[in-house]
């Protein structure tokens, strides 16, 4: 089914825009206003406020381009979430060889996080770009 891929792939970063955004708010809220999580938390909404900002700015990278979607067509769509698949392994890559690097508390749970977010983001895009239809070739020359 054409298209298919792409459909996967944009519901999907909508949910991990939306839930990185939320997750990186919560978490800064609560260390501006000094409110410890509730000790069931697991660290999910007490990252660092380096982490929580990432996981914002990412979250508002996705939305807005998610948003203006229809229109930047889906190999845009992939192209956004092979760069934030790539992000995202590095940024395992960096908390399982590094302790805590660039000041990031990165620790077992964060880690296990990025390690199946970057991957499957990055499977999903290479199978949308797959599917994406060619851009056609600009007849306009630049003077």
């Amino acid at each position: 089914m054409k298209g298919h891929a792409t459909k996967i792939l944009r519901i999907y970063l909508w949910v991990l825009g939306a839930s990185l955004l939320l997750q990186g708010s919560i978490s800064l809220i609560l260390r501006i206003i000094h409110i410890p999580p509730p000790a069931f938390t697991l660290n999910a909404i007490n990252a660092d406020p380096l982490h929580a900002t990432i996981h914002i700015v990412w979250g508002l990278v996705m939305l807005a381009l998610l948003v203006d979607a229809r229109r930047r067509g889906p190999r845009a769509i992939a192209l956004l979430g092979i760069s934030f698949g790539a992000f995202y392994i590095g940024l395992a890559l960096l908390g399982v060889l590094i302790y805590h690097p660039f000041g990031l508390r990165l620790d077992l749970g964060e880690n296990l996080f990025h390690s199946m977010c970057g991957p499957t983001t990055l499977a999903l895009s290479i199978w949308a770009m797959n599917e994406a239809p060619e851009p056609k070739p600009s007849l306009e020359i630049d003077n």
